[in-house]
């Protein structure tokens, strides 16, 4: 008797790469969470970064006349000129460095396509943003996990250098860090600079959360890292409240700008008219604009750790910057997803296990500090209760 033949064609290979980077149960979790919520029933949401607010009135005015005006055709491959510009006067760099894209994640993910490919190897900080194990598999490359400082998240020096090796191309950080909010200092960045020489590698730094930092001024990677080997990532997304409009950058040396405009000739062919408008309103807004908004993710930061070092078991360091707190949980139960699990259940509070962060994360919680203080502070008095006697 013949065989059937199969019915579906076979997927490339780095699909199915793709598919295991993101195979983790710590994210089953928050789309639990969220399908108990269209169930109707009651759930804090301390899952994403996504700001619960609205952008400040001048961008949604500025996407609405440019909508008015027909800005709804092609853009230029590479960005805005105007867009352009004012991105480089931000990052304090050159406007032919900067190439527009869709959101910092795309941004992340055409810089590894660009850079590293089969048989190459990327180092990420362990625990990592969610995404970037299935950014490098797209790519051909392998991750290389490398755990930072268990006591305070900071880059470990010793253990990324040792990680190194002849196939490692690009080492992809993020500063501010999701999960973990510690960010690089100029230690880092010499340390990194060095190695990056000695070893030929590229830098990729994600500064999403740059307008969020806590403890100390942002450090620009442009400016502290190697110059001719760092690509930074940035986005408007949180710094101003715009994660809808996917709208982001990515800045570098001369010949990856070049490859990116080809990039985004082969990807995107470009980013919405009127969505680049509303970026470049965005970012003529003066820093007074804004105080307000960036200063309470550092002011519910503080409120989320002393409440969490107040419940028995439960321990949290106040972030660098960022959009969340990562809580350890192991002395309350080693299983980060099964204690997530239960607190949804029991708390009706949703956070993320660390373990969704790689195998670093194992134990910890993610909590978001998007919602507002009264908000945070109800999950804290559930979570508090679900775990007491």
């Amino acid at each position: 008797m013949q065989a059937e033949a199969p019915t579906d064609a076979p997927l490339a290979p780095r699909a199915g790469a793709m598919i295991a980077a993101g195979a983790l149960a710590a994210w089953d979790v928050p789309a639990e969470a969220l399908a108990m919520r269209r169930q109707g029933r009651q759930v804090i949401l301390l899952t994403l970064g996504d700001p619960e607010g609205p952008p400040h009135p001048a961008i949604v005015e500025a996407a609405r006349a440019a909508l008015a005006a027909g800005r709804t055709h092609y853009a230029p491959l590479a960005g805005e000129p105007a867009l352009r510009e004012a991105v480089a006067g931000r990052l304090g760099c050159a406007a032919s460095r900067i190439t527009i894209v869709p959101g910092a994640q795309h941004g992340v993910f055409a810089a590894i396509q660009l850079l590293a490919g089969p048989g190459d190897e990327v180092i990420l900080s362990d625990p990592h943003y969610a995404t970037y194990p299935g950014v490098v598999a797209a790519s051909g490359a392998r991750a290389v996990p490398v755990a930072v400082r268990s006591h305070d998240f900071g880059l470990d020096r010793a253990a990324l250098a040792a990680a190194v090796s002849p196939a490692t191309r690009v080492i992809l950080l993020s500063s501010p860090a999701n999960p973990s909010g510690a960010a690089l200092d100029a230690g880092d960045f010499a340390f990194l600079g060095r190695l990056c020489r000695e070893r030929n590698l590229w830098l990729v730094v994600d500064e999403t959360y740059r307008d969020f930092a806590f403890a100390r001024p942002h450090l620009p990677a442009l400016g502290a890292g190697p110059p001719e080997r760092t690509v930074a990532v940035g986005t408007l997304s949180k710094s101003h409240a715009m994660t809808g409009f996917r709208i982001g950058w990515t800045a570098g040396p001369s010949a990856f700008a070049a490859a990116m405009e080809e990039w985004c000739a082969a990807a995107t062919f470009g980013v919405a008219q009127f969505v680049q408008d509303a970026a470049v309103a965005a970012l003529a807004l003066p820093d007074a604009a804004l105080q307000a908004y960036r200063a309470g993710f550092r002011d519910r930061a503080a409120l989320v750790v002393e409440r969490l070092n107040r419940i028995p078991g439960m321990a949290a360091r106040m972030p660098d910057g960022g959009m969340f707190v990562m809580a350890d949980a192991r002395a309350v139960n080693a299983d980060d997803v099964a204690l997530a699990r239960h607190l949804l259940q029991a708390a009706g509070v949703a956070v993320v296990p660390g373990s969704g962060f790689g195998p670093a994360g194992a134990g910890y919680l993610r909590l978001s500090l998007t919602p507002p203080a009264e908000t945070l502070g109800r999950a804290l008095d559930a979570i508090e209760r679900a775990l007491g006697p």
